[in-house]
């Protein structure tokens, strides 16, 4: 059995052919796929995305992204907070959330810091959500891994998932102190990626998790396509040639791992 740990399911990209890449997740052996939502917008259709669906069975987890912190408005906690509450049970978890400080994005350097400031606001109230709902969260961490690590210090009761892990050896082992389980993606599989591969060869199998990121971060040879879930037994395939270990094994202790830190149970059908 394998867990994608992150797939955009809801995104419009899957709008057409949803139902056949489900199909494919199946025959490729993925039996769980978490589907993290990343705006206010995306909430009803990420809940909808509930249940089992062509033998794989979705866990949606509702969350403001810190990339598009100008969509979203400070009213928006607010409701997070009562979905949370209405559809207790049915969430995995709060999330994709965290702080993003590429600059990528930005200009000048000025409009960079308000929206640092922005994000860590938006990051807080929403592990004081996690905290108050008893519910892991999926972090979006790019640059800001230390800023990150400090302020989860606040809160050691919150633990998860972090999303396709860029940080340091010793950064990982902080996550994986307070109970984070690290997200190996499709960068993996990337000819540029050789010291993520030894990371992810040196840190024990127990604290790594498997995900896709679809539709994007696709692995080598559909760089610049749409990912699908299906890809994530390839990443299982590169994690095994990593570490040197059978694929069984990854396929088997990476489900449990997504299973036990996103406390998934069997979700209620849409």
């Amino acid at each position: 059995m394998l867990t994608d740990s992150h797939c955009h399911l809801d995104f419009n990209v899957f709008h057409h052919d949803r139902a056949i890449q489900l199909h494919q997740a199946f025959s490729a052996g993925v039996r769980r796929i978490v589907v993290p939502s990343v705006a206010r917008q995306y909430w009803q259709r990420t809940l909808q995305l509930s249940g089992e669906f062509c033998g794989v069975r979705l866990y949606p987890a509702l969350g403001l992204h810190p990339f598009f912190i100008a969509e979203h408005s400070k009213n928006d906690l607010n409701i997070l907070d009562s979905l949370l509450a209405q559809y207790s049970g049915r969430i995995a978890g709060v999330g994709e959330i965290g702080l993003d400080f590429s600059k990528k994005k930005y200009d000048e350097e000025s409009v960079l810091q308000d929206s640092k400031e922005q994000q860590l606001e938006l990051f807080e109230g929403q592990l004081m959500l996690a905290q108050k709902h008893k519910l892991p969260v999926i972090l979006h961490v790019v640059k800001a891994h230390d800023q990150t690590l400090k302020l989860l210090r606040q809160y050691p009761d919150v633990n998860g998932v972090v999303h396709a892990y860029s940080g340091s050896l010793s950064q990982a082992e902080q996550y994986i102190k307070q109970g984070f389980k690290i997200g190996v993606g499709g960068a993996i599989t990337w000819p540029t990626a050789k010291k993520k591969r030894e990371l992810f060869a040196l840190l024990p199998l127990e604290s790594l998790v498997l995900e896709t990121d679809a539709p994007d971060m696709a692995p080598d040879g559909l760089k610049g396509q749409r990912n699908t879930p299906d890809q994530v037994a390839l990443i299982a395939r590169f994690l095994a040639e990593c570490r040197d270990e059978p694929e069984s094994l990854i396929h088997r202790v990476t489900s449990d791992n997504v299973e036990q830190v996103l406390q998934l149970t069997d979700p209620c059908s849409p």
